[in-house]
């Protein structure tokens, strides 16, 4: 049996703990942090110009709306007491994609992630529930 998909932060910031897992296979980019290029010679280089990361893009399908955006007032930009959105961890747990925080995937592994957008696209869908994608990046080295 799979465990839940959560992300949490330090203390004092709720769990999001998703209601449905991700779409498997969910697509994973690993990304050297080399830039490589050919001088005006023709000499080939290469040099580190990042850490080597990882993208995890994760899609959802049926998000419920709790899930999405339940209890964040969208004018005040506040979370209700006790509740926890897919749209708050966005806007202010994660400051849309500068601070990091804990996933942890259906299969228990816990990574340390920032959010790699600077949107958050999803779709309502007919059925009242949310689809789309987010993609994490985890530092690997």
């Amino acid at each position: 049996m799979m465990a839940d998909t959560v992300f949490t932060a330090g203390a004092g910031v709720t769990p999001l703990s998703f209601s449905v897992n991700p779409c498997y296979p969910v697509r994973v980019c690993l990304n050297s942090g080399v830039a490589r290029g050919v001088s005006e010679g023709g000499t080939e280089y290469a040099y580190r110009k990042g850490p080597l990361y990882a993208l995890h893009f994760i899609r959802f399908e049926g998000l419920p709306s709790s899930d999405y955006d339940g209890g964040y007032d969208y004018v005040t930009g506040l979370q209700g007491a006790g509740t926890q959105s897919l749209v708050n961890w966005f806007v202010n747990v994660s400051q849309a994609g500068s601070g990091t925080f804990t996933y942890t995937d259906p299969f228990g592994k816990a990574r340390t992630v920032s959010l790699a957008d600077d949107k958050l696209e999803f779709s309502l869908t007919d059925k009242g529930s949310y689809d789309g994608a987010i993609t994490l990046k985890e530092i690997l080295s």
